[in-house]
Formats: structure tokens, sequence, C-alpha cells
């Protein structure tokens, strides 16, 4: 990665890390309307367990 790209992603990390709380918490409020008696816990643990799937996935394409 050349030097401008690495300050380039310094840059939108803030933004992204922002982006996927957005996602975390979209996915929980999901399972919260859809699942009686959600333990939030649980629901954290399979929602961060399918986005680092989904991220692999992605960077597997992306080869």
């Amino acid at each position: 990665m050349s030097d401008i790209q690495n300050i380039e992603i310094e840059r939108y990390q803030d933004n992204i890390t922002e982006d996927i709380r957005k996602v975390v918490e979209k996915y929980r409020e999901i399972m919260a309307w859809d699942v009686p008696d959600n333990d939030t816990v649980e629901a954290d643990r399979l929602i961060f367990q399918a986005i680092y799937s989904a991220l692999a996935e992605i960077e597997k394409s992306s080869k």
C-alpha cells in the first residue's frame, strides 16, 4: 500500500467504524423486534459472527 493510501484509510477509519456500528445497531433492533425474549449479548455475538463471515466472503471475492 502506498503512503497516500495509508493516509487516506486513516482519514476514513472513524467513518468506517461508525458505519459498522450503525449496521450492528440496525440488526440488533431487528432481532429485538423478531425474537421474543431476545438475549442482547447473544444477538450481538451472532451479528458480529455474521459481519466477520460477510467480510471474509467479500475479501475472498475481491482477490
